[in-house]
């Protein structure tokens, strides 16, 4: 009988609480399908090329229907652009995956790599590309031999003996060469060092979240944060005071992680390692705003913890781990207001990249004002509060 009574109570608690209905029913609905959305056959992923000879065997023996770009699947179109050299800035200014220099049977195939998947698509292709322009040539030159030989046959054949004959059961054409290059990692480009500028931003995101906003909420539940709502305080000023302490924090956190990812994991970093400390630091303070915000609607660490779905699981999902530009349109708006899109986008040109402010300004600007946008949210959210 008590256990009943200790069951209807936790029970009728539960059904009172509405936020916990829609995160133990529906949340997990909406998240399924979103991710069934998601990981979806890609609906286009473009492959851009960079050829300085496009009048080769090797570049008249890409695949091709027409003319470029060329179709290679239903969505899929493989673009080819005419460039001079394999550097670095080559790649971003045309964003190319990969770039072939042919100097006769010696090709010069360097890759991007931003993009492992990508990256073994292109040297499928070209390696088809060289086989069949082997093949012809080598067909060619068999060819040759055996209109010579019947030439001879015609012209001369008392005087013809065995060993005049051509040997046609292998071919003299000469072996093309590639050489590979990567501009990031290498041909075993390890998971982590493809996935590092997202699980980087991830985890300052989240930890940074989970602290500030727990901490805000305890200070809440003891009544020291109501006690400065009645000073004349001013909400700007609180809001001020608590991201500049959490914030220290963060830097200090966020500095942490991000120096073990590049020297004690070894991740690869072709920019300047500055810029990726200031785009996790944006990145963490956008959590720390974000986690005071959702703490002032939340007066237990329960209810705090239930918003996780929310804030979390969303931008996770639009951050890099499934790539952006080959979802849906709908899907890819809805990736653009996540906060951690840019922050992923930033990460991933100065890491794989090697850009610079130039490249980086417009995703900076965006993750500032992501961040002025909240201070003002979290004054008006304290202003809600001091009237309850």
């Amino acid at each position: 009988m008590r256990i009943f009574a200790i069951f209807k109570r936790i029970l009728l608690q539960r059904l009172g609480d509405k936020r916990s209905l829609v995160l133990l029913f529906i949340a997990p609905l909406v998240i399924l399908s979103l991710l069934y959305l998601l990981l979806q056959v890609p609906t286009k992923v473009s492959y851009r090329i960079g050829i300085d000879n496009q009048a080769s065997e090797v570049a008249k023996s890409l695949p091709k229907k027409d003319q470029f770009p060329y179709q290679l699947s239903q969505n899929n179109k493989l673009v080819i652009i005419k460039v001079n050299n394999s550097k670095m800035s080559t790649f971003n200014e045309n964003n190319l995956a990969a770039v072939i220099l042919i100097n006769d049977n010696s090709i010069d195939v360097t890759y991007a790599n931003k993009d492992t998947g990508m990256t073994q698509v292109i040297s499928g292709i070209v390696n088809g590309s060289v086989q069949k322009t082997q093949a012809k040539k080598t067909q060619l030159e068999i060819q040759q031999a055996v209109d010579s030989a019947i030439k001879k046959v015609i012209t001369s054949a008392p005087q013809l003996s065995e060993k005049d004959l051509p040997n046609l059961s292998g071919s003299s054409a000469s072996s093309f060469k590639i050489t590979d290059h990567y501009l990031y990692g290498d041909s075993k480009l390890n998971p982590f060092n493809n996935l590092a500028p997202v699980l980087v931003a991830f985890f300052v995101f989240f930890f940074v979240f989970l602290i500030s906003g727990i901490s805000l909420v305890n200070e809440r539940s003891s009544g020291t944060l109501i006690r400065m709502l009645v000073t004349p305080v001013k909400r700007s000023e609180i809001v001020a005071g608590y991201t500049l302490s959490y914030g220290l924090l963060a830097v200090i956190q966020t500095v942490l992680v991000v120096l073990w990812a590049r020297y004690g994991l070894h991740m690869k970093v072709l920019g300047n390692f500055g810029w990726v400390l200031l785009i996790n630091l944006l990145i963490a303070l956008i959590a720390l705003l974000m986690g005071l915000m959702l703490s002032a609607f939340s007066t237990t660490e329960f209810q705090f913890v239930q918003f996780i779905p929310i804030a979390i699981v969303p931008q996770a999902l639009f951050s890099g781990l499934i790539n952006v530009d080959t979802m849906a349109q709908p899907l890819q708006w809805l990736a653009h207001i996540m906060p951690l899109y840019y922050g992923v986008d930033a990460l991933q040109k100065v890491i794989k990249q090697g850009m610079g402010f130039n490249q980086i300004w417009i995703d900076l600007s965006i993750l500032l004002g992501i961040v002025i946008l909240l201070y003002f949210m979290n004054v008006v959210a304290l202003k809600n509060l001091r009237r309850t």
